[in-house]
């Protein structure tokens, strides 16, 4: 028994427990359930507010920069002078390193410059400087020895040396010596044509840019100026104006609060379909009024066929009458063509659907106040929203003041970044335009001068070359010289032009010498202490005197002793063009890291959730209560929607008869006028019908046409207004109100939660508005705003035109004047060789007559050379009678010798004399005073001395002929 008993309550205690699991899991499903539709709600919620916030995104001001006037350009050309000023450039970096002065030699101390001692410091200083200062020496110990050379050399040839005085013929290998040394002089010559060419050149090209220098620098200046005014709009748009358009578009967010939360609500809960019912019942009254203009119109259309049908009928009876009594041809055709006795109202409005009873429903539930009765729920819900935003605007002053405290401590930033701006705009337009103005007028006057110094220098230099040009020309070309009667431009002139510029070297040089010295260490420099630290401006030890001689600052921030802002860091940071914020470090005024913290540090995020607090909904509302379901049903029972308006398009497409009467009427007309005589009966009977036809036609049959295609347009539009976007009205109203009855339970039950959950994320959206515009500004301070790139052109623009259009061609001026002064040093010993060569009259004679011209008895007496006449009239006689080639020769002993020596020598002493030219070349024993020197006696086995003249075996005389 108690087994049985155990049994039978076994079922009982497993039912228990199977009702308890089963409760269990129905409340962990609910609870899976509610999350998981609040997570959804959550998603749907987001992804609303973040449609209707994309919606409200600020359009942000900017200011446009492209396309300004930046005229500073960076061109250069150096208009075939580069390779000359990279020659240069490369001999100034093999003369003197890339510093202007060695570490430590100059410091800075209060302000003050201070120098090393050079006595304690001249290893240094010497290192340094050895290279420059090496061949500057140089050349001033050039300049200072030349003049003594060169007057030593015109006491040299005063005496007879150093070429001024020579044997009248070549000698053996001279004629090699005068080619090899005129090509060497060519080559020398040629070297210094592009040196003249080139001084020449870069004088105009430095005078050409000193006076451009002014103009280029204020063009600099302008764009300078253009970019410091573009940049504080940029500043005033983003910090102002851009915060202006966020806290008016903030406000008007708060302003409409209740309005979002209301419409995220209604669209989320579907009550938005009482939006939709209230919409469908406040048009019934336009519904009925279109029923009543159907209704009206089809009973109009009904009674105008009616009497259409009679007077159709009476016509037809009429014409069958009067074309059956007309036997022509014309008249049986009208009968068959037109078939007449079928002649009818083909339309049956009859058909076309009856609205009365829509109507009449309609009307009584408009009666019945449908209108209110929906309108009360609408207005329950919108009462949701004025009672937020009644809530809301308790705290939007609030709020708004917290983002108002944010906005001018921007402001207060701009105005300190603007006020730098400002200041260095006022430098420029104050002091730096006019000290150029200044500059200019002093480059008008003094400018010239230096130019006309190079152009003098380049004309002593043209004016050497010149020499040694018509030198050459008048050696190589010209013949010998001959003394009287020579060509102007023989070998003697090229002598005196080479000459000549011998003597303009040793007169000018020095001066020359002394004016390069100086040009080159005052270029090497310029280069070194200006150009190379501007164009290079890191480890550079000048750039970094100049940084702390600048103190920006002491300037910029003298407010801020942890600034840490100088020269060379604005410049490098403005070649790579970043913005003003980087470039001037305006973290020093606002850090905009720091910009995420003004949430916080104003308290906007503390006003939000204030905000939040007062966005509270309240259930038990009543949005549509069963009144308005009641009226709303029988709405949807009221026929409307069984009304066919499909029918009116169906039943008015037809012609209204089936016959034209008008075209009837004409044809008519046309019968009866072709009548013979004898038918005038037929013929009025004919006219009287096409009369009626055509009366007919206008009055009755025109009008219904237009009436029935203005019902037909009707009902159509009228069907596409009643089904709101479903099948028909009813099926409408049916779904709206089940939605609207959703809604309204939504509302009760998790309304309230729900509303937390959008003021949450309504609040989070708020802030992300700010978040946003905070970044905004973050990102155009670091990237965007005052770009360093027409600063960093102008400031190169103005480096090229001192630099590369002023200094490479004063570099250049010297480097050309150098390399002519170092090649004049040859040019001198080439010049005098040569000049000694070409004054040469005669050629080689050959090695005995050259023997004999060394050997002299008479030390006391001058060495005068053989003389060849070469008159031009000799000449042109001794092509006809050639001289002989040898001569008899006879022995006369040492007296024979020494006589044929004298006749020589008083035949070359004639030689000078043009009476003479064509006389005996050997004198006479009686022409020596006092019957000649003691003549050698032979012996008495000798034979005795004739008295004509025999030219001893040793001496050849070839005869006259030409000699080049």
């Amino acid at each position: 028994m108690a087994f049985f008993r155990m049994c039978n309550g076994l079922p009982g205690l497993f039912i228990g427990m199977i009702t308890v699991l089963l409760l269990c899991v129905y409340l962990a499903h609910g609870q899976e359930t509610l999350a998981t539709r609040m997570r959804v709600i959550s998603e749907d919620l987001d992804r609303q507010l973040n449609e209707m916030m994309a919606s409200q995104a600020v359009n942000y001001s900017t200011v446009n920069t492209t396309g300004l006037p930046y005229n500073a350009s960076m061109k250069f050309w150096p208009k075939g002078m580069g390779q000359l000023y990279n020659v240069t450039n490369m001999f100034i970096d093999f003369v003197q390193g890339k510093q202007a002065y060695p570490e430590g030699m100059i410091s800075l101390d209060n302000g003050y410059l201070q120098f090393a001692d050079p006595v304690k410091e001249w290893k240094i200083i010497l290192s340094h400087y050895g290279g420059l200062a090496g061949l500057g020496l140089a050349g001033l110990l050039l300049a200072a020895i030349l003049p003594c050379v060169g007057l030593f050399f015109c006491c040299c040839r005063c005496a007879g040396n150093c070429g001024a005085r020579s044997e009248p013929f070549d000698k053996k290998h001279d004629h090699c010596k005068k080619i090899i040394l005129s090509t060497i002089l060519i080559c020398v010559a040629t070297v210094i044509l592009f040196g003249v060419v080139c001084s020449f050149v870069t004088n105009e090209y430095m005078h050409d840019g000193t006076r451009k220098l002014p103009d280029n620098t204020k063009v600099s200046l302008k764009d300078l100026r253009l970019y410091l005014a573009t940049t504080k709009r940029e500043i005033d748009t983003l910090l102002k104006i851009n915060f202006n358009e966020l806290e008016m578009t903030l406000n008007n967010i708060l302003q409409a609060s209740g309005r979002i939360v209301t419409e995220r609500l209604a669209e989320y809960s579907h009550a938005v379909s009482l939006m939709n019912l209230n919409d469908i019942v406040a048009g019934l009254d336009a519904i009925r009024q279109d029923l009543k203009l159907m209704n009206k119109i089809t009973q109009d259309l009904r009674a105008n066929a009616s009497e259409l049908d009679i007077v159709v009928r009476g016509v037809k009876k009429s014409l069958l009458h009067t074309l059956a009594s007309c036997d022509t041809h014309t008249c049986k055709e009208v009968l068959q063509q037109y078939k007449v006795n079928e002649m009818s109202v083909q339309v049956d409005f009859d058909k076309l659907p009856d609205v009365t009873h829509a109507l009449r429903n309609i009307t009584q539930l408009m009666e019945d106040n449908i209108v209110y009765e929906v309108s009360q729920g609408r207005d329950s819900f919108l009462r949701i929203q004025k009672d937020i935003q009644h809530a809301v605007n308790q705290t939007i002053p609030v709020v708004s003041a917290s983002i108002r405290r944010a906005g001018d401590s921007l402001e207060a930033a701009a105005r300190n970044m603007t006020a730098i701006l400002d200041m260095i705009n006022s430098n420029i337009t104050n002091s730096y335009i006019p000290s150029l103005d200044v500059a200019r007028n002093h480059i008008d006057q003094y400018a010239p001068y230096r130019h006309y110094l190079g152009l003098g220098i380049s004309g002593i230099l043209l004016t050497v070359l010149t020499c040694i040009t018509f030198g050459l020309f008048c050696g190589i070309c010209g013949k010998r010289p001959d003394g009287y009667g020579d060509d102007c431009c023989n070998k003697g002139s090229g002598a005196r032009f080479l000459m000549m510029a011998v003597w303009i070297i040793f007169l000018l040089t020095s001066i020359l010498m002394i004016v390069t010295v100086a040009h080159m260490i005052t270029g090497v420099a310029v280069q070194r202490g200006v150009c190379e630290p501007l164009q290079n401006p890191n480890d550079n030890r000048m750039f970094k005197l100049l940084d702390k001689f600048v103190n920006l600052k002491s300037k910029l921030y003298p407010n801020n002793p942890r600034a840490n802002i100088n020269m060379s860091y604005v410049v490098s940071a403005c070649h790579a063009n970043r913005t003003l914020y980087k470039v001037l470090m305006f973290e020093n005024l606002i850090n905009v890291n720091s910009l995420r913290d003004y949430v916080e540090r104003y308290d906007i995020n503390k006003t939000i959730q204030q905000l939040r607090q007062k966005i509270i909904f309240s259930p038990g509302i009543v949005i549509f209560s069963e009144r308005a379901r009641g009226k709303l049903n029988d709405l949807a029972q009221s026929g409307l929607s069984d009304i066919k308006f499909y029918q009116y398009a169906e039943v008015l497409r037809e012609n209204i008869t089936n016959i034209n009467l008008h075209h009837l009427a004409s044809k008519l007309r046309e019968v009866s006028a072709k009548l013979p005589r004898g038918y005038e009966d037929t013929k009025d009977s004919l006219e009287k019908n096409a009369h009626d036809l055509d009366h007919y036609h206008k009055d009755l049959v025109m009008p219904m046409a237009s009436l029935g295609e203005q019902l037909s347009e009707n009902a159509l539009t009228l069907q596409e207004h009643i089904r709101f976007n479903h099948s028909s009205m009813a099926e409408a109203i049916h779904a709206l109100v089940n939605e609207v009855t959703q809604a309204q339970e939504f509302l009760n039950k998790d309304g309230p939660e729900y509303v937390q959950l959008l003021a949450s994320r309504f609040g989070e959206a708020f802030l992300s508005q700010v978040d946003d515009f905070l970044e905004h500004v973050i990102d155009s301070a670091l990237n965007n705003v005052g770009k360093c790139g027409p600063v960093s052109n102008a400031y190169n623009a103005t480096l090229v035109s001192g630099c590369n259009k002023i200094l490479d061609p004063f570099n250049g001026f010297w480097m050309s004047v150098g390399w002519c002064l170092v090649l004049f040093i040859p040019t001198i010993i080439l010049c005098v060789k040569l000049s000694a060569l070409y004054q040469k009259s005669d050629p080689y004679p050959g090695p005995l007559v050259e023997a004999e011209y060394l050997y002299d008895a008479y030390a006391d007496r001058d060495n005068i050379p053989l003389a060849h006449v070469h008159d031009k009239k000799y000449v042109a006689h001794s092509r006809h009678h050639p001289a002989p080639a040898t001569f008899p020769e006879t022995y006369e002993g040492p007296a024979g010798s020494y006589s044929e020596r004298e006749r020589i020598t008083d035949a070359h002493q004639g030689s000078s004399h043009n009476d003479s030219r064509y006389a005996d070349v050997a004198p006479k024993n009686w022409d020596f005073p006092n019957g000649g020197p003691p003549r050698y006696q032979p012996p008495a086995a000798a034979p005795p001395l004739s008295n004509e003249y025999e030219r001893p075996p040793p001496y050849y005389y070839p005869g006259p002929g030409e000699r080049n």
